[in-house]
């Protein structure tokens, strides 16, 4: 069964129109009206539940910036929007959307018409599908060491909570301290939380471009986040803790990082090195 999507869906408007600058509450309330529709309490369920979620959304990625937290979108443009889900009964739901196209969706009051959606990176880089097992089997099953360096490039504001502040920085505990509450939140395998304390303790960047972003959200208030790359390094080398590393590297690309992944923050994915 395939437990991990992500479901890029391209739309068009069909006249120009300006929207809010940051569209992920938007998009997060297109998903949980196509759950609802689907399995009310599903939706229900996932839109109360305190704690980890198992879907992301993200902005609408295309638009022209047209002010301060204004966009604009023309018809002969072509937009496209992130779903993932790390959940195998949102996952199905998904691929059924993905396999039976509507025609249109809203987004902030402003009609798109749907024109493709796809799961295959071949055909998108932010498509995909797996399974947890797919994930873990080249960290937990494979000979080769854990990596002793990975990237990870943060496409869209990402932020934690630490010591009840927001913190817009990647430290290597909070980045991998949060894939790890995921992971073992929705998956079968679980795996050690004490992931965390190793990335505290032996694990820091070396490389990085960073740089911060606001993100408006509800009443106006504005959200910090923190976009580009870093590079992690373990400066004290532990074979198993950096496999580890490696597998939640991986997930990141369907769990997102940090806070408020469901309204278009932390979408994140692994670089090469």
């Amino acid at each position: 069964m395939t437990e991990l999507v992500s479901l890029v869906l391209t739309l068009r408007p069909a006249q120009p129109v300006t929207l809010p600058g940051h569209l992920g509450r938007a998009a997060h309330a297109l998903l949980l009206r196509w759950l609802d529709e689907h399995d009310p309490a599903l939706a229900r369920q996932w839109h109360d539940t305190d704690g980890p979620k198992p879907f992301t959304c993200s902005t609408l990625i295309g638009a022209t910036r047209a002010g301060q937290n204004v966009r604009q979108v023309t018809p002969d443009g072509t937009y496209w929007l992130r779903l993932t889900s790390l959940d195998p009964t949102i996952s199905a739901y998904l691929l059924a959307v993905r396999d039976n196209l509507p025609p249109a969706v809203e987004l902030d009051g402003v009609l798109f018409q749907l024109t493709g959606a796809t799961t295959d990176p071949a055909a998108h880089p932010w498509a995909g599908t797996a399974t947890y097992e797919q994930v873990a089997a080249p960290y937990l099953l494979a000979r080769q060491p854990g990596p002793h360096r990975l990237t990870l490039s943060f496409v869209s504001p990402t932020t934690f909570r630490q010591r009840e502040m927001n913190m817009p920085l990647p430290l290597p505990d909070l980045v991998f301290g949060g894939l790890v509450e995921r992971w073992n939140a929705f998956s079968p395998v679980a795996i050690s939380p004490e992931v965390r304390r190793y990335a505290a303790e032996c694990v820091a960047i070396n490389r990085f471009e960073l740089r911060s972003r606001s993100v408006p959200l509800k009443d106006g208030a504005l959200q910090i986040g923190v976009t580009g790359h870093a590079r992690y390094v373990a400066v004290i080398y532990d074979r198993y803790w950096t496999s580890l590393l490696g597998l939640l590297a991986d997930f990141a690309f369907f769990s997102g990082v940090g806070r408020l992944t469901t309204f278009g923050l932390g979408q994140c994915r692994r670089l090469a090195d």
